[in-house]
């Protein structure tokens, strides 16, 4: 039987000493009169590498000061300003956040932006939120539009359109930062980038294919932020193969880090609970449930080494797909994962997220003959969670799939 342990784990450790020095270099280019620029996700970030520009990303800071407990104070800020509670969690945050009439701490003050770079392949909001913070500023904003993909594969004009718009963003960045553009450190930050997706992925499959699981997939929230942030830096390199190295002992071992037996295996839908992260991950495995896999961190375990490859990643990402691409990447992952059940964070700030995952439940539930629920939350806007409802749901969830192996 495989056996639960405690470790303190040497990658996590630096991913968090990582991060934080990010935070860091970036208020320390800023005081030293660098430009220093905020940036969507899902950005073609590999620019920034190849301009050694430091740039935050306001989604993963929003997560992260929704983790520290300060979501309400920022996300009430921005709606007194008048932006609507139902605008997306993220944004309220960032934008209350940057209202702030003191320092927050916890090593994540960020200054002001110089430069703004958006994609919309995750949602629309993000175009008029940083169009505000761009009028607030008087500073450039950059866009990456990426059509969505309505069809099961991507249509070789629509790449050709989002690779097309990528010589006028270099124009632009080349101004910001007073470099030219290297095509050989292009070249190099590509092949880490790649090499990044490519691990991450292994620590996807090995948490989500082996059972019982050497981990719970919890932990792929954690080393999902160095994708987010550094995704084509060397260091990213170094904590994703320490980790994998972690992951390998612990199976060679027949020792796990999820906390107790593994009884049933869940897909996690939707995004996770910032604020609530410890509690949903206890609850579950108070239940003996692990949660081995979520498309949430899937956007990041992408490989690629050239420019076509790298658009093909921005393009794919969860909220630029259609149902029929929505379909094929959770089957591929429901083949692989063993999963009994699936779980559905009903997103009220991820509308375009939401408004298929009915459909796309209803058709993998069908499909793999699974059960599935569904709870009303939020990403990072503790307000929405109702920490009786998940219990009841998650109880009947469990209460199925054990009456399914009775």
């Amino acid at each position: 039987m495989t056996k639960s342990v405690k470790v303190h784990s040497q990658a996590r450790a630096l991913m968090r000493e990582y991060v934080g020095d990010i935070y860091a270099d970036i208020r320390a280019a800023k005081a030293a009169g660098e430009p220093i620029g905020y940036s969507t996700s899902n950005f073609a970030k590999e620019l920034f590498d190849v301009f050694d520009l430091k740039v935050v990303y306001p989604e993963n800071h929003a997560a992260a000061v929704a983790a520290k407990k300060g979501a309400v104070t920022f996300c009430e800020k921005a709606e007194s300003l008048g932006y609507s509670p139902d605008l997306c969690s993220y944004a309220r945050i960032s934008i209350g956040f940057d209202e702030r009439d003191e320092d927050f701490g916890h090593g994540l003050d960020i200054p002001a932006p110089d430069f703004l770079c958006v994609g919309n392949n995750i949602c629309s909001t993000v175009n008029k939120w940083y169009e505000n913070l761009a009028w607030k500023y008087d500073i450039p904003l950059l866009m990456l539009d990426v059509p969505y993909g309505t069809k099961g594969d991507f249509e070789p004009e629509k790449l050709e359109y989002v690779q097309s718009q990528l010589q006028g963003i270099v124009d632009q960045l080349e101004k910001i930062s007073g470099k030219k553009f290297d095509h050989l450190k292009f070249q190099e930050v590509l092949e880490t980038s790649g090499e990044n997706g490519r691990l991450f992925a292994e620590i996807m499959d090995l948490i989500g294919s082996t059972k019982p699981s050497p981990a719970s997939a919890f932990d792929e929230y954690n080393f999902m932020a160095p994708m987010i942030i550094a995704r084509g830096k060397k260091e990213t390199t170094q904590v994703l193969r320490m980790y994998l190295d972690e992951l390998r002992e612990r199976i060679a071992a027949d020792e796990t880090t999820f906390p107790g037996e593994e009884k049933h295996r869940i897909f996690w839908d939707g995004l996770c609970c910032w604020p609530y992260l410890r509690q949903n991950s206890t609850s579950l495995a108070e239940k003996g449930i692990n949660m081995v896999g979520t498309p949430y961190t899937g956007d990041y375990g992408v490989a690629f080494d050239d420019l076509h490859g790298m658009c093909v990643n921005y393009a794919s990402t969860n909220n630029a797909k259609g149902l029929e691409l929505t379909l094929a990447s959770r089957s591929d992952m429901l083949d692989r994962y063993q999963c009994d059940g699936i779980l559905c964070n009903v997103m009220r700030s991820c509308k375009p997220w939401v408004g298929i995952m009915f459909e796309t439940q209803r058709q993998l539930a069908k499909r793999y003959n699974l059960p599935y629920t569904t709870f009303d939350a939020d990403q990072a806007d503790p307000r929405v969670f109702s920490e009786a409802q998940f219990e009841t749901r998650l109880q009947g969830l469990q209460e199925v799939m054990e009456a399914r192996e009775a």
